[in-house]
């Protein structure tokens, strides 16, 4: 039978300001993405005892707790963690899947035995977060026999504690799950299973195959009932398992709206700055680019297919501004974003002789950005601009770059 542990810092962003800043420990911290922004991305287990929650607006995020402290977001910071998160994990298994920023789930078949069983591998594993992350960086465990069941158990677990499934047990842990506990089940398909008067596993698991089918297809049919039975194959995807990205994507949102055609401009090309940084760091190039704007209301996306492979900003940047100039945009922009697809590894292209030149600066650039910070050199469009710096995803949605690539891991 397999073993799998599910472990999972709590509170990762909040408790990791905590850790740096002893003024914080103990008081109700909110995290916003950045200076000015109007959204929580992240409480203190202090902050959530007053009902504040992720994605709460800071207006009421400050009705629900006076008193409570907003921080920025400090990505480096996390990613130093996370890969120290990473790194302790590797030290108990050898199949370690990096599930999201602060999560990591790990197959112990073979290895709980060396540390004396799971539960003690589990309290081990705790410990070493304590001694290397810091005495506010708490992780919950759940040990199970498959991925499901072991998240499921992490989310029921005491805070800092453990937890694991056993045939005695896992009937009352599916009965008491919610939704949001459960991996696989979000907001939307909760809404649709509300829906039809499922709002339990037990529920789901005691309805009609046939209903599940007809309302959610052969697949999801099939698999919500898999799900409330506590069952799940899937396996430990390592790094190394990782499929080869398939696009690269940046988009960002404004803490305003706004109609200046300068900020506009300077907020696309800043984002194709980073998209084509990222591919250069992987050795790959594209040939479809893509740009999509939101404000007012209104919405517009579109995408140019070129003959040839690109990774340089000026070029990229040029195909995603004549799409952009085409539609001859004339509300307020609150939202931006652009990609990058039909990616190809850049070894086996071969580049054109006028493109050669630019082969050879780009590296150099590069190095001094991945010395000093991205933007240490940036294009002319930029100057006297806000620019908008690398974010770590909480659920690492570039995996490939940010694990592959050895940004994280």
């Amino acid at each position: 039978m397999r073993v799998i542990i599910h472990a999972d810092l709590n509170s990762f962003f909040a408790s990791a300001q905590q850790q740096a800043d002893p003024a914080l420990r103990g008081r109700p911290v909110g995290i916003l993405k950045a200076k000015g922004r109007s959204c929580i991305i992240a409480a203190s287990d202090e902050a959530k005892k007053f009902g504040v929650r992720t994605g709460v607006n800071v207006y009421e995020a400050k009705r629900l707790c006076p008193q409570i402290i907003l921080v920025p977001a400090d990505f480096p910071k996390y990613e130093i963690m996370t890969k120290k998160f990473i790194r302790l994990a590797s030290e108990f298994s050898d199949r370690v899947e990096v599930f999201s920023l602060d999560e990591v789930f790990l197959e112990i078949t073979d290895t709980a035995w060396w540390f004396g069983g799971a539960m003690s591998l589990a309290q081990k594993l705790q410990s070493r977060v304590k001694q290397e992350l810091g005495e506010f960086i708490g992780c919950s465990i759940g040990i199970a026999g498959n991925k499901l069941m072991a998240k499921m158990a992490s989310g029921l677990a005491p805070r800092r504690g453990i937890l694991a499934v056993t045939d005695v047990n896992k009937a009352s842990l599916l009965a008491r799950a919610p939704f949001s506990e459960v991996c696989g089940i979000g907001y939307r398909l909760t809404k649709r299973l509300a829906g039809l008067g499922l709002t339990s596993l037990p529920q789901i698991s005691a309805a009609p195959e046939s209903i599940l089918l007809a309302n959610f297809g052969p697949f999801w049919g099939r698999r919500l009932k898999q799900i409330s039975r506590g069952e799940d194959d899937s396996p430990i995807i390592t790094t190394d398992k990782l499929t080869t990205a398939k696009s690269v994507s940046r988009t960002y949102t404004l803490y305003q709206d706004t109609t200046d055609p300068a900020k506009i401009k300077a907020l696309l090309r800043n984002l194709v700055e980073e998209a084509v940084w990222k591919l250069r760091q992987m050795g790959l190039s594209g040939r479809q680019f893509g740009v999509g704007i939101r404000g007012a209301n209104q919405s517009r996306f579109g995408h140019i297919t070129s003959k040839i492979c690109l990774d340089d900003g000026r070029q990229v940047f040029e195909q995603i501004y004549t799409i952009y100039n085409h539609w001859h945009w004339l509300y307020p922009v609150r939202f931006a974003g652009v990609w990058i697809s039909l990616l190809q590894s850049k070894a086996a292209l071969t580049r054109p002789l006028f493109n050669q030149r630019q082969d050879c600066l780009w590296p150099l650039i590069d190095k001094i950005n991945q010395k000093y910070g991205l933007y240490t050199i940036f294009p002319g469009t930029l100057i006297n601009q806000s620019i908008v710096r690398p974010e770590v995803n909480g659920y690492l949605g570039d995996k490939h770059f940010q694990l592959i690539d050895k940004r994280i891991g």
